[in-house]
């Protein structure tokens, strides 16, 4: 049985890096670096931009994709990792370049001083979806069976009709996941997919089938699933979130919770419904949001709070989101494996049954 009074467990650096380091690599393991040791390193790597840092540098880093996408309205692009150098041009909204390097550089916000080396300068990471394009075998046969799937290109406009010439619907993001439900040849000679969950309730619009990768079910099968003594822990103040088996850590990544009104609710809470995808739409004014083929979202409360997938941001290690608990899709997807209940491949929608066990999540 599970330890509800168990303390919130705190970690230390080397055991978050490492345990980050082993199930998500670069997406979950960058933001766990010391801000104040990386800010100290950057001084040497930025002397000859007459920029000061302090201390011992940071070597760069392999970036975490090979690609990035512009995240915001609009991401500065400077000759070096910092404003105070030379600003090259402005790269607007879904702008999509390649990613040289990981650097340390200018904490523009206190929780984060990584940039990303491009051909022409550097852009801070904060507002840098990264990014793959893979094209993927269609698998026409396989639409029948309404399976789900992920979107493996930087963005990708659905189209009415399964037709590229037809009339655009919504544009989908890396890592956005949605479930196929039929397939068609169209006039390009290419095969496209019909959406459904992620998008709409009812049969939606197509997306070109090879920017689409099918889930295998072995991929959502279920983690762990012996081990009944597993908790989450959240901390907001570091901004991360830990899953433990045992009293024992075995996942931990920086997490994005909710700010200000929205703050995410402390406590302790359970696991009380999965999707597979949502299509979240709310807020108002400039503050509202639709976000289709949301990743894996675990809710933990009757209100909406849910731990899942990102792609309008790579800002994890500050409050920033609607009270929702924002990591990175792969992160999201592993939760929502490992947590219990265990969700069936084929459900759209999985509540908790009555009487059965939920993983609980402490929030402190």
């Amino acid at each position: 049985m599970q330890n509800m009074n168990r303390k919130p467990q705190r970690l230390n650096r080397r055991s978050m890096l490492k345990i980050a380091g082993s199930v998500a690599g670069a997406l979950a393991l960058a933001p766990l670096v010391s801000v104040r040791a990386a800010r100290a390193g950057a001084r040497a790597n930025a002397r000859a931009n007459k920029v000061e840092f302090a201390e011992d540098p940071l070597p760069p880093q392999p970036p975490p994709a090979t690609l990035g996408r512009v995240a915001s309205w609009a991401v500065d692009i400077y000759e070096s990792p910092t404003r105070k150098s030379k600003l090259v041009r402005k790269a607007r909204r879904d702008e999509v370049f390649p990613l040289r390097e990981q650097v340390a550089g200018e904490a523009v916000m206190s929780h984060n001083i990584f940039w990303f080396k491009l051909d022409e300068g550097y852009a801070y990471s904060s507002w840098i979806q990264p990014v793959e394009e893979i094209f993927n075998t269609p698998e026409p046969e396989r639409a029948k069976e309404r399976f789900w799937g992920e979107l493996t290109v930087p963005l990708s406009d659905s189209r009415l009709l399964p037709d590229p010439k037809a009339g655009r619907s919504t544009r989908l993001y890396y890592t956005g996941v949605f479930r196929v439900i039929d397939a068609a040849l169209g006039p390009d000679e290419q095969w496209w997919y019909r959406l459904q969950e992620g998008v709409t309730y009812s049969p939606g619009p197509w997306a070109p089938a090879a920017h689409i990768r099918r889930f295998d079910p072995s991929e959502l099968t279920p983690l762990s699933p012996e081990v009944e003594d597993k908790q989450i822990q959240v901390d907001l103040k570091q901004q991360t979130i830990t899953a433990l088996e045992h009293g024992e850590p075995v996942l931990t990544s920086r997490v994005a919770s909710g700010y200000g009104s929205f703050r995410t609710p402390m406590g302790t809470h359970k696991v009380l419904y999965k999707y597979p995808t949502a299509r979240m739409i709310g807020g108002s004014g400039s503050d509202a949001y639709d976000l289709p083929g949301v990743a894996f979202p675990t809710f933990i409360t009757w209100s909406g709070v849910a731990i899942h997938g990102t792609y309008w941001h790579n800002d994890y290690g500050r409050p920033r989101s609607h009270g929702c608990l924002n990591v990175p899709s792969p992160i999201a997807r592993w939760f929502w494996r490992w947590t219990a209940p265990v969700a069936p491949y084929d459900a759209a929608t999985f509540y908790t049954p009555r009487g059965a066990a939920a993983t609980t999540v402490v929030v402190f």
